[in-house]
């Protein structure tokens, strides 16, 4: 009995559907607002304005908005720009939020790992039980932990660490806590 090396149609069905989707609901938006990025939209807008005139030839393709990127709209240098110290800052952020993850999560696992195997579920379901609350709920309790007016500040006042609430909302240190813990 030989054995075909030509694929079932089932198995090309079913390869085949993940990258329909991929393709219909990733990249062809995709490709839609990188056209839509080249288009000189001139006095009307119409994104979907041909990027070549037949009747002259002319391939017009708008560069000014990959260009302003490196530009800096109050006469600054280049790479002085609102967008690049954006994407360096969030660059320097996500490193941060790294080393925190890894300062806070490999105790964790360790200790996890040298646990007794007994004790080891437990432990695994105390790290889980706080995905099950809602990420929105989450968030909102690191809010009221990190006000103003909240738990930590009413903490510290009450041991007498400080005698009026310190700002930690919106600040570097809240994004930094909010990212890892995240």
């Amino acid at each position: 009995m030989a054995v075909s090396s030509r694929p079932m149609p089932g198995k090309r069905f079913v390869i085949g559907v993940p990258y329909v989707w991929l393709f219909v609901f990733f990249l062809l938006p995709f490709l839609i607002l990188l056209y839509i990025s080249f288009v000189d939209q001139g006095e009307s807008i119409h994104p979907f304005k041909p990027l070549w005139d037949p009747l002259t030839g002319i391939l017009s393709l708008k560069y000014e908005n990959y260009s302003t990127i490196f530009r800096d709209a109050q006469g600054g240098g280049l790479f002085q720009t609102l967008y690049i110290d954006a994407y360096l800052r969030s660059i320097w952020y996500a490193l941060l939020t790294a080393l925190l993850c890894l300062l806070v999560g490999y105790p964790f696992a360790y200790f996890i790992a040298r646990s007794k195997p007994s004790v080891r579920p437990a432990l695994l379901m105390m790290v889980m039980l706080p995905f099950w609350t809602s990420f929105l709920l989450r968030v909102y309790a690191w809010k009221g932990i990190l006000a103003d007016q909240g738990v930590l500040n009413q903490l510290l006042m009450g041991l007498g660490i400080v005698t009026e609430p310190i700002q930690m909302l919106y600040t570097n240190v809240s994004l930094l806590v909010g990212m890892t813990y995240v």
